[in-house]
């Protein structure tokens, strides 16, 4: 069958390949996490399933348990979506033989029901079924309801592909779902309704009227068959149009070209940016980031005048920068040979990437400013890192950026992803997060925090004046370790 003729190869290209073998010990550490999660998943799923009427002492033991597995396929819909690898088959080496797409595009989603976070469910659901439900419902209503929590569990698994891959094609359609779901978490926050109780009395009913199990059976159906719609309208390797691409950056960054060569490679980092699924998904992620505040600046537990409220102003405006300029060469290892021998002036490369940064934590703090609802002192300590972020955390992050080694691929999506990382990207996140903090804490102890915040503020802006040095000092240091950059990019991993 070609199914077993697939999977054959895959196993082949895992064996062979030179990420495998180099990582060997990584992926050891993995499978033991892994194992680990697993046996925590049986011990949970045991004692669930033998100690959940005296855990929640209730007389409705079933509906307290479906409340609780509501909000655990919310849980497993952000994690598959952060963390959750897509199905994937290369898919050139099979398109000019006799192989039916539809053959591919079943393979593919068929193999994406095998995953981790689907054995992490089917662990959890089995004992609860035959312990729990089996007997207050019989052991035939207890095959049924695993039955279609796992059809639910496969629908959320089923949307995220879905998601995940639209990403790449249409940013906006994405962000309108996101939109809509933030939006019904919003009213489960306000009180408008409850999602677990709505979603506890559905399955009551389907557990009183057994022929209402066919909607988690159908949401799978349905799910399956918009990846399987998706996937075939875009199974051509001409499918994006070159020449419509290009006609939509010009149009809203044409601009640009008029600042002379600086503007070009700002220009190309914005397509690259845009263009590719890695970099794609970062600036998807960015949305995300940017209303983390949402999530302590109401919070009464976290006071204005703390050193972690210092933390998350960094965080807000300053996550996008350090992802773009962490890897602002590694970005561009695949041609970087071509870079280093073309005429483009060094100085003006380095600046057009502080010219980048500089925007992106500028447009950043700027979305940052409807947090004056929650007060002043908020916007101040926004304000006060954004003005870090520009003076010292964007040429300090462009400068450890000169000692990446490792080209990044860029067709390869960014959740649980750590191609192209190295230990570089982990250290420098430490004077990053905890700089800003140690400068601001002293005058937090001695009772003066708008002190420490204008101080803090004003290192930034002071910084700002050195902005000629620095681009000068990153200058020197990339030109002393382009050659040793190039060899590393030339070494795929």
């Amino acid at each position: 069958m070609l199914a077993f003729q697939f999977i054959n190869h895959q196993m082949k290209q895992a064996r062979r390949s030179t990420i495998w073998q180099k990582s060997l010990a990584l992926n050891i550490l993995l499978i033991f996490v892994a194992f680990i999660l697993l046996a925590e998943a049986v011990g949970l799923s045991l004692l669930l399933a033998f100690s959940w009427h005296e855990i929640v002492k209730e007389s409705e033991v079933l509906t307290s348990f479906y409340q609780l597995a509501a909000w655990y396929f919310v849980g497993s819909f952000v994690i598959r979506f952060f963390m959750q690898q897509l199905p994937a088959l290369e898919i050139r080496h099979y398109q000019n033989l006799p192989i039916k797409k539809s053959t591919l595009i079943h393979f593919m989603l068929i193999k994406g029901k095998f995953n981790f976070f689907t054995l992490i469910s089917l662990i959890l659901f089995t004992p609860f079924a035959f312990k729990q439900v089996g007997y207050y419902e019989g052991t035939t209503a207890a095959w049924i309801w695993l039955a279609g929590m796992l059809f639910f569990e496969l629908t959320i698994n089923y949307l995220v592909i879905w998601l995940k891959k639209l990403m790449v094609t249409s940013l906006k359609t994405v962000s309108l779902i996101l939109g809509l779901i933030g939006l019904l978490a919003l009213g489960e926050y306000l009180g408008w309704y409850s999602y677990s109780d709505l979603l506890a009395a559905l399955i009551d009913a389907m557990m009183q009227n057994k022929i209402l199990w066919f909607i988690p059976l159908f949401t799978f159906m349905l799910a399956y068959g918009i990846n399987y719609r998706f996937l075939k309208q875009r199974l051509y390797l001409e499918e994006i149009s070159k020449a419509k691409t290009d006609t939509a950056f010009g149009s809203r960054f044409g601009y640009l070209q008029r600042f002379g060569i600086i503007g070009e490679v700002m220009l190309l980092d914005i397509k690259l940016f845009l263009r590719n699924k890695r970099t794609k998904s970062i600036l998807f992620l960015a949305p995300v980031f940017l209303a983390y505040g949402l999530i302590f600046y109401p919070n009464e537990e976290y006071s204005s005048d703390g050193g972690f409220m210092i933390f998350i102003g960094i965080f807000i405006s300053g996550f996008l920068m350090l992802s773009y300029l962490q890897y602002a060469f590694a970005y561009e290892g695949s041609y970087w040979d071509f870079l280093i021998s073309s005429p483009i002036p060094m100085r003006q490369y380095i600046r057009a990437k502080l010219y980048v940064a500089t925007l992106v934590v500028i447009v950043a703090w700027f979305l940052t400013l409807p947090y004056l609802y929650f007060g002043k002192s908020i916007l101040m300590i926004n304000t006060a890192t954004a003005l870090f972020n520009l003076g010292i955390l964007i040429p300090m992050a462009l400068f450890f950026a000169t000692y990446n080694k490792k080209a990044m691929m860029l067709n390869k999506g960014s959740a649980f992803n750590y191609q192209g990382t190295s230990t570089v990207h982990w250290l420098v996140m430490l004077p990053a997060f905890v700089l800003p903090t140690v400068i601001y804490m002293p005058f937090k102890w001695f009772g003066q925090p708008e002190t420490g915040i204008l101080v803090l503020g004003g290192f930034g802006l002071l910084a700002l004046a050195f902005r000629p040095a620095f681009a000068k000092l990153i200058e020197q240091n990339l030109m002393d370790r382009k050659y040793q950059m190039a060899e590393g990019f030339r070494e795929k991993n």
